[in-house]
């Protein structure tokens, strides 16, 4: 006796593995991150969160950054980035370094947004904050890192490093520096030492990435330098 039609196909597709996706983000945020659900950005370096939906509100200072201060030039852009980063009401990942809070009681973490960018270290690499390990020095899990993008920030005059405003009448931006020599993020950050790779350098720009130079970022050689100048993913 034959088996029906429809009894065929349903024994063949029991036969076929079921693919299972994970987020995109589980991939991109290193393990030992707790979730949480961004409440209010107060600064480009302070945000509010709850931890659960009907939990206390917890104020968090991101560690190893610094951005300007209230008054200062690129207060006003500093925090508009961070809120670009981490949207009200969306969820962000943070993971907590030695010491869990500053001598005033605010937590402190590195933060994670759903896409899976490092939040901290974005705000150092393209100019919106200084990249500081002496605001906490048992907090150091990042810090070379975060001094190899500043020097990347400062050799490309972003931002706090352009030696301009970004609002007229603000107070004048400190003295740029100069650069010391580039140190080499730890060989196994648990972020991975890159920036994360993206199908297209518009979608690496999308998420506030870029650019990229030849002999200097390793990102360089994922994407196609079409012109030839040695820059990748421009914006």
């Amino acid at each position: 006796m034959k088996r029906s039609a429809s009894a065929s196909l349903l024994a063949l597709a029991l036969t076929i593995p079921l693919t299972v996706s994970t987020p995109a983000e589980a991939a991109a945020v290193p393990k030992g991150t707790k979730k949480a659900t961004v409440v209010k950005i107060v600064d480009g370096d302070t945000i509010d969160v709850r931890f659960t939906r009907t939990g206390p509100i917890v104020r968090v200072g991101l560690l190893e950054v610094d951005t300007p201060e209230r008054g200062k030039c690129w207060f006003k852009t500093a925090t508009k980035r961070t809120a670009a980063l981490l949207p009200v009401g969306k969820t962000t990942y943070l993971l907590a370094d030695k010491d869990p809070k500053d001598r005033y009681g605010q937590s402190l973490y590195y933060a994670w947004n759903t896409s899976g960018v490092f939040v901290n270290r974005n705000l150092v690499r393209y100019g919106y904050g200084y990249g500081k390990a002496t605001l906490y020095k048992s907090n150091d899990k990042y810090i070379k890192v975060m001094r190899a993008e500043q020097v990347k920030a400062q050799r490309e005059r972003l931002r706090i490093w352009s030696g301009k405003c970004d609002v007229v009448g603000a107070s004048t931006p400190r003295p740029t520096s100069t650069p010391a020599p580039a140190l080499a993020p730890s060989p196994d950050p648990p972020s991975g030492g890159n920036d994360p790779r993206f199908p297209t350098c518009g979608a690496a720009n999308d998420a506030g990435y870029g650019p990229y130079r030849r002999g200097t970022d390793a990102e360089y050689g994922w994407y196609q330098d079409r012109d030839g100048d040695g820059i990748v993913c421009e914006r």
